[in-house]
C-alpha cells in the first residue's frame, strides 16, 4: 500500500521542467539564505570533512525511515562516509605531519596508505595508545579500503572499461554503519586535539 501511494504521489505531484533563465549557481538577495563556501584550503577541508559526514548521517536518518529511499541512498551514504574518512586522514597528516618530518599526502585515495602515513605521524609525536584504540580504527579503515579501494565502487556501477564493479555486501545495516562512523569521528576529533597539544608543547 505504501509503495502504491508513493507511485501515485509521483504521478500527481508538481512536475518541474527546465525553463529559460534557469541557472544552477546563483546568490540570494538575502545573504543569510546563502551557503558560504570557504575560499581557503584548510578551512574548506574542515568543512568538507564535517559536511560529508553530516550529509551521510542525514541520509541514514531518511533511509531508515523510508524503505523506498533506502535502496538508492545507500550508495551516497557509503561514498560520503568513505570520503569523510579519507579527508580526515589527509587533514591530520597535513596538519601535524610536517612537524615530525612527514609531508602531506594529496595524490592518493588509498585509505590503507593514508592510515599507514598517519601512524608514522603518531609515532613521531611519541603517541601512546593505552586503550588500544588504534588497532580497532585500523580495522575499520581497512574494511572501507577493501569495500571501496579507489573510491569508485559506490559512485559508478562499472569501471572505465565498462566492466561491473564488484560489490562487497548485498545487504547493510545503515544504523550500525552510522554508529561506527560516529565513533570514528570521535577518534579523529580526539586525535586532532591530542596532536595539537603535543605540537604546542614542543620537543
Amino acid at each position: 500500500m505504501a509503495k502504491e501511494k508513493t507511485f501515485e504521489s509521483l504521478l500527481n505531484g508538481e512536475f518541474r521542467w527546465p525553463k529559460v533563465g534557469d541557472r544552477p549557481f546563483t546568490q540570494s538577495e538575502n545573504w543569510e539564505d546563502n551557503a558560504y563556501i570557504d575560499p581557503h584550503g584548510h578551512g574548506r577541508l574542515v568543512m568538507m570533512m564535517t559536511g560529508y559526514k553530516k550529509a551521510a548521517d542525514l541520509m541514514v536518518e531518511r533511509a531508515v525511515a523510508d524503505e523506498v529511499d533506502r535502496a538508492s541512498l545507500v550508495y551516497p551514504i557509503i561514498f560520503n562516509y568513505r570520503q569523510f574518512i579519507e579527508l580526515s586522514l589527509k587533514y591530520l597528516i597535513a596538519t601535524y605531519g610536517p612537524t615530525v618530518g612527514v609531508d602531506a599526502v594529496w595524490k592518493t585515495h588509498d585509505l590503507g596508505e593514508l592510515w599507514k602515513t598517519l601512524t608514522t605521524v603518531l609515532d613521531g609525536y611519541g603517541h601512546d595508545d593505552p586503550d588500544q584504540t588504534d588497532p580497532i580504527v585500523a580495522e575499520i579503515v581497512a574494511e572501507f579500503a577493501k569495500v571501496d579501494p579507489k573510491s569508485f565502487s559506490y559512485r559508478y556501477p562499472v569501471d572505465t572499461k565498462g566492466k561491473p564493479i564488484p560489490i562487497a555486501h548485498n545487504e547493510l545495516d545503515l544504523s550500525a554503519l552510522a554508529d561506527v562512523m560516529e565513533a570514528l569521528e570521535g577518534y579523529f576529533s580526539g586525535s586532532d586535539g591530542y596532536l595539537d597539544s603535543l605540537r604546542d608543547a614542543g620537543p
